[in-house]
């Protein structure tokens, strides 16, 4: 991941009494002049801060009163939350307590906690408190440090996933897990320290100049896995969820055709967008169209305009995640788009941080040869790569990959090559021919994290992947007309003999239907053939459910003549329906 922020609190963190530290100040001025953006997120009040630091144009800008007012060096300044009531000001001067007062907060000696809370609850006002050491503020409920930094980073066109946020004390936890590296010092709250990513050690603020200084010659984040920031395989009641941290990391999905790796791939790219990550999908095979009803998604291509060069740099500097559909290309206009805009969509990561995450399926028709190599950008990383031939892979580019996760996996030649990529990266040996058996055998709903991930812990670790938001429909031409294998078509049978109608595409299989007997489809229907052979071959969770309902309530009543309006209806609306 892109380093282009470091976000640091003030008081207790880069300041002593109010002092800024002057190797402090050296380090963010070295640092800017590096590309890394700078700014400070404090509890004080904006005007507070100026009297003791200065002018802060030293900084890229400043989220003040724990969240609530956002500051630039040119002067603007926007307020996020409201002004607090006049009848509280009123009552914590007439109690004689000692208070300041911002644009939106009050802040207090911890002490007067109790006082507060009894004010608020007697004038049943909207007002949170947060603690910070001795002090106290009380605020709007909605703000926080991480609302400040979002809205002030949103203002930069940057994103708080290319951020180190660093501080000390109670009210930095939203500043911490809110970015994605989180730095408590070691001379700091003890609670922050635990959910931290890394604490920082030293005796002082003169620690935190050096950290400064070393990361922000770096041009990725530290490589420290983030504990706010996984995704989830597997979800099972009343357990913890089993979660792995993709986070600059390659990931390699690898499995037999139309063993359910687009999905699991699609799983892991639904969830960082969801988490406000951005992911650049190259989609030889229409696979991730249905991503683009997730939030800031758009999909392009499948027949339709798809962007080149600076119409694609336009798209990610909106910070939008893309799907690039190419399923209408032929197979060699599929390579030269990929080879042409994959280190495109690189360079543009390198330069703005986004998109975070880019995924490349099929990958082995693209990344053949050691020349291949250099369309990837191996310093940032960040890669998804999904192949039914790992094999098929250059060496370079297996070795980069540190999160290996397979559906069903048949050929021995593939599975040798995941247990080899372990081999190459431990001490350790696994007999292979246990992971024959297991990857051969697992379900459609199934996959395995494998080693050499961290969260595999040495094993290969079968899980049932978690549900996802989006369906996954497939190019709406691929399954509707293009015919399956004879070996995977649908045969109809009466008695256990097949008698000579067959289906290979979706279409035949409704007008097949048509042409067998009453007897032919109960039976088929009471087996639940047609959901399970729909599942089975064309990986559609949605189209199967609806269709295993179909063939329930024939079970139930026994008309055929709904049954076979029902089934084409179901067909025609999820692949024909605009």
């Amino acid at each position: 991941m892109r380093l282009r922020v470091i976000a640091t609190d003030y008081d207790g963190t880069i300041a002593i009494d109010g002092v800024l530290n002057p190797s402090v100040r050296e380090a963010i001025g070295n640092a800017r002049k590096s590309g890394v953006l700078v700014v400070i997120v404090t509890g004080r009040i904006l005007s507070e801060l100026r009297d003791v630091a200065g002018c802060l144009d030293f900084v890229d800008g400043v989220v003040a009163e724990n969240g609530a007012v956002v500051a630039f060096p040119n002067g603007h300044v926007t307020v996020l939350g409201a002004g607090p009531p006049l009848a509280l000001i009123t009552k914590l001067t007439e109690r004689g307590i000692d208070f300041k007062v911002g644009r939106c907060v009050v802040e207090m000696d911890a002490e007067f906690a109790d006082v507060a809370i009894s004010l608020i609850r007697e004038m049943q006002l909207p007002l949170a408190i947060t603690f910070n050491r001795g002090r106290m503020m009380l605020l709007p409920p909605s703000i926080s440090k991480s609302g400040g930094l979002r809205q002030l980073l949103d203002t930069l066109n940057v994103s708080v996933h290319n951020a180190i946020g660093i501080g000390d004390a109670e009210n930095d936890h939203e500043l911490l897990s809110c970015c994605d590296h989180g730095v408590a010092v070691s001379w700091g709250s003890a609670r922050l320290k635990e959910s931290a990513d890394f604490v920082l050690e030293g005796d002082g603020v003169e620690a935190v100049a050096d950290y400064i200084a070393g990361v922000s010659t770096e041009i990725r984040l530290p490589r420290a896995a983030s504990i706010h920031h996984k995704v989830v395989l597997e979800e099972v009641g009343g357990q913890p969820p089993f979660e792995v941290s993709i986070r600059g990391r390659n990931v390699l999905v690898a499995g037999d055709t139309k063993s359910g790796k687009s999905w699991l791939a699609g799983l892991l790219i639904e969830q960082q967008i969801l988490k406000t990550y951005t992911v650049c999908v190259f989609d030889p095979e229409g696979d991730y169209s249905s991503l683009a009803s997730l939030p800031n998604t758009v999909s392009l291509g499948g027949g339709h305009m798809l962007p080149h060069d600076n119409d694609l740099k336009i798209l990610l500097q909106q910070r939008l995640s893309v799907v690039l559909d190419l399923s209408h290309l032929e197979h060699h206009q599929k390579r030269e788009y990929i080879c042409h805009h994959l280190p495109l969509v690189a360079n543009h990561r390198r330069n703005y941080g986004y998109p975070h995450r880019i995924v490349l399926d099929e990958c082995h028709y693209f990344l053949r040869s050691p020349r291949d190599n250099e369309l990837l950008d191996f310093q940032l990383d960040g890669y998804t790569l999904v192949t039914y031939h790992p094999s098929e892979l250059p060496a370079a580019i297996l070795n980069s990959v540190e999160v290996v996760a397979a559906t069903r996996l048949t050929e021995s030649a593939e599975v040798d090559v995941l247990r080899d990529l372990f081999d190459a990266k431990s001490d350790e040996y696994i007999d292979s021919h246990d992971w024959y058996e297991q990857l051969a055998n697992l379900g459609i709903n199934e996959s395995a994290l494998l080693p050499p991930t961290d969260e595999a812990e040495g094993r290969l670790r079968r899980f049932i992947v978690a549900p996802r938001l989006t369906d996954h429909v497939r190019h709406r031409s691929k399954y509707f007309d293009m015919p399956v294998a004879k070996e995977h078509e649908f045969v109809f049978t009466t008695n256990g003999q097949a008698f000579g109608e067959s289906a290979a595409t979706l279409r035949e299989l409704t007008m097949a239907a048509k042409r067998v007997t009453a007897d032919v489809l109960s039976n088929h229907s009471r087996h639940h053939d047609f959901s399970r052979w729909i599942i089975n071959l064309f990986c559609d969770r949605e189209l199967a459910n609806n269709v295993r309902k179909i063939e329930s309530t024939m079970n139930l009543d026994g008309d055929v003549d709904r049954f076979l309006t029902e089934l084409r209806d179901a067909v025609q609306q999820r692949y024909e329906s605009d």
